[in-house]
């Protein structure tokens, strides 16, 4: 690579994380972060008709209008921006994310704090102590024993079946490829074989990115499935669950309840039923916390950052490839 190649950072990584960057370059390339900055389109046009690499999330529109920039290094996991939105991905140039390293530790502490909230009625008892209550909310859940399934067997399923083996749970993971060794897991399913395992799960936790085939998977007819009292956790995408009905079958009952970190549509409109189910614990995308909100995180972020900044001046092949 060039010894001019210009490299655009527009996340809000710390002064630590820029100098690892700038070690990781060793002089090979110039560095310029932008985050923070109130810039304007034109601006920001301006800057990637400036730069061959860039760190963060640039408008595909702005990618599509003939810019020098041959690859992006997403700061995200999921890369739905850029494979499934309406603006092509520009052809020939690299995309990566952080998928698989940086979002396992963080994401599936949430999805085991949810569990646990939910089987020992916690929601409840903070909406009791708001109205100033006290009184019982029924019986308990034990985790003990529980059969989890989890879609997704990645770094945030496998770390997730790993935490709750912990306490005694059996993990099925749901992936596309049943042959892999998934650690955590004592069996794993393909998403065709993941319907006859509704039934016996007392957990269910969605870890999928968006795909074809996870879009509304968890229909009101499988929601049913589902075994009486279960848990429901999503931390994956919004639309593998169909929300409206998802509210019905909470309100009937069937389920124990429901944690929902991502929705369809996200946020959900006003009004939406699923705001004032008693059942339904809804957090605005905040699971994979990262920048500002989980420096464990941030650390992964430019870890990978860092590691394939240097392939590239290296010429070595990238890794966490999208396209």
């Amino acid at each position: 690579m060039p010894d001019t190649t210009r490299v655009l950072v527009m996340v809000p990584f710390k002064p630590h994380h820029m100098e690892r960057l700038r070690r990781a370059a060793a002089g090979r390339a110039t560095i310029t972060q932008v985050e923070g900055q109130h810039l304007g389109m034109g601006e920001l046009r301006q800057l990637l008709a400036q730069s061959d690499v860039v760190i963060g999330e640039p408008a595909p529109a702005l990618l599509a209008e003939g810019t020098p920039v041959r690859w992006v290094q997403m700061t995200w996991a999921g890369s739905d921006l850029y494979t499934q939105g309406s603006v092509p991905f520009p052809a020939g140039t690299r995309l990566t994310n952080v998928a698989g390293a940086a979002f396992g530790h963080i994401i599936s502490q949430y999805v085991v704090g949810q569990v646990l909230s939910i089987a020992q009625n916690l929601p409840f008892y903070v909406r009791q102590q708001e109205r100033e209550l006290w009184a019982g909310a029924g019986p308990v859940a034990s985790i003990e024993g529980a059969r989890v399934l989890i879609f997704g067997a990645g770094d945030i399923g496998s770390t997730t079946a790993k935490r709750l083996a912990g306490f005694g749970c059996h993990c099925v993971g749901v992936c596309r490829s049943v042959s892999s060794v998934r650690p955590h897991f004592e069996r794993l399913v393909t998403l065709d074989e993941a319907e006859a395992e509704l039934p016996l799960a007392d957990v269910v936790v969605n870890c999928l990115p968006n795909t074809p085939e996870t879009s509304h998977w968890l229909d009101g007819r499988r929601l049913r499935l589902m075994r009486e009292g279960a848990i429901l956790v999503n931390v994956g995408r919004g639309n593998f669950v169909d929300c409206d009905t998802l509210a019905r079958v909470l309100a009937e009952g069937h389920l124990r309840g429901a944690a929902l970190d991502v929705c369809d549509p996200e946020p959900l409109p006003e009004g939406h039923p699923l705001w004032s189910e008693p059942r339904c614990v809804i957090t605005p995308h905040v699971a994979g916390g990262s920048f500002g909100a989980c420096a464990g995180t941030e650390e992964r972020i430019c870890n990978i950052c860092c590691e394939n900044l240097s392939r590239w001046l290296d010429g070595r092949p990238l890794t966490h490839v999208v396209i």
